[in-house]
């Protein structure tokens, strides 16, 4: 067994420990010590990182209650090591694991929903509950989880003995046996789990619900906590500003604009797609009934405006096609017919350019990898 030592004190991050053994593993050494600070991977929560007399620590995990340390570099058996933890890191986990408790003692308060789900990745903890919540009922539990963290309460953890166990009525998304680790935050939450956590909600700072989606008949929030929610305000407050400054609005006002500039692109687009019919009834007035078919080279045009070029254009010949070139030598085009299937026609350009594109028999659509010039005197030869 190795001594837990992140169990005595989650705020540990220098110690020394004696190698018990290290094994070659597809390239890697598993470690094994007589006391550990590095928390292993489990129960939602990742393991820690830092290096064992200066090798680096890539992965640690517990089998058996044995913890493996998965080094870059061979230790040797029998050394009395210098062990280091990545402590911003670890505080980090401890700042959003503590918050998470929190939040799920909180909403099992509020709607006596049950915690079902937990993950800490490394851009958000996610929180799976087994209910739904509106988004009124996501806010108020938010508001109730900051209140908790700045009362500063103390959080305890212990690991009670089999009668003490029976008289606590704790969370656990699986049943449990053998020695069981209990993290109580006193009015609030009482969960087994065996993560790290900060001595007092105070530590913890904020807790930010940024997502929420509906899960398996529930839902799942996306939730930020101490460092990490401030980070995300940061970047955020960041990007307010620069669509402010673009927008020439008021960081308070970026929404308002963001609507106006949409509802004026709305409107330059109704009138560009009028505008575009109006070109292509001129462009096709003199186009002469035939069995051939008619090129169009439009440079800038999307792919819309192709589109109503070809059929437009279709009506009066076998068949039609809207080119436009982009940049890097590929062209985009449409192929359009109402007297053949328009796509055999697609499939040789596709052939013969390296393209893709698909669609119906009376119109496809694609890009060509080619010059729209190249893609003429191929079309006016082969099709």
């Amino acid at each position: 067994m190795t001594e837990k030592l992140f169990y005595s004190d989650p705020y540990i991050s220098r110690f020394e420990a004696k190698v018990l053994s290290c094994e070659e593993t597809d390239g890697r050494f598993a470690c094994v010590l007589d006391k550990t600070a590095f928390f292993p991977t489990g129960g939602g929560q990742d393991c820690d990182r830092g290096a064992l007399d200066g090798v680096d620590i890539t992965d640690v995990y517990e089998k058996d209650g044995v913890i493996f340390h998965i080094a870059a570099s061979p230790l040797k058996t029998g050394k009395t090591v210098f062990g280091t933890i990545d402590f911003e890191r670890r505080f980090s986990f401890m700042q959003n694991h503590s918050g998470e408790h929190i939040l799920s003692g909180t909403v099992h308060s509020m709607l006596g929903y049950n915690n079902v789900g937990f993950h800490m990745g490394s851009d958000f903890v996610t929180v799976d509950f087994d209910g739904p919540m509106t988004k009124e009922q996501i806010l108020e539990a938010e508001e109730k989880t900051n209140a908790v963290i700045w009362s500063d309460l103390d959080i305890l953890t212990y690991f009670p003995s089999e009668k003490e166990l029976e008289k606590i009525d704790y969370r656990s998304k699986k049943e449990l046996s053998g020695d069981i680790r209990i993290v109580e935050i006193p009015g609030v939450d009482f969960c087994a789990c065996c993560g790290t956590h900060v001595k007092k909600t105070g530590e913890i700072g904020l807790v930010k619900i940024v997502e929420h989606m509906n899960y398996k008949g529930g839902v799942r929030l996306f939730i930020l906590s101490g460092k990490r929610a401030l980070e995300d305000y940061k970047n955020k407050n960041e990007e307010i500003y620069r669509i402010g400054t673009l927008l020439s609005r008021k960081p308070s006002y970026t929404a308002e604009g963001v609507e106006k500039l949409l509802e004026e692109t709305s409107r330059q687009k109704y009138e560009y797609s009028l505008l575009w019919k109006k070109y292509v009834s001129a462009l096709t007035e003199n186009l002469e009934n035939t069995d051939g078919t008619a090129v169009f080279c439009e440079d800038g045009a999307d792919n819309g405006s192709l589109r109503i070029l070809a059929a437009s254009a279709a009506k009066k010949c076998r068949a039609a096609i809207a080119l436009s070139d982009d940049r890097n030598g590929v062209t985009r085009y449409a192929v359009a017919s109402e007297k053949t299937d328009s796509r055999e026609i697609n499939k040789k350009l596709c052939d013969a350019f390296t393209g893709k594109g698909g669609g119906k028999e009376a119109l496809c659509q694609g890009s060509l990898h080619a010059a729209a010039d190249k893609i003429r005197e191929f079309i006016t030869t082969e099709i």
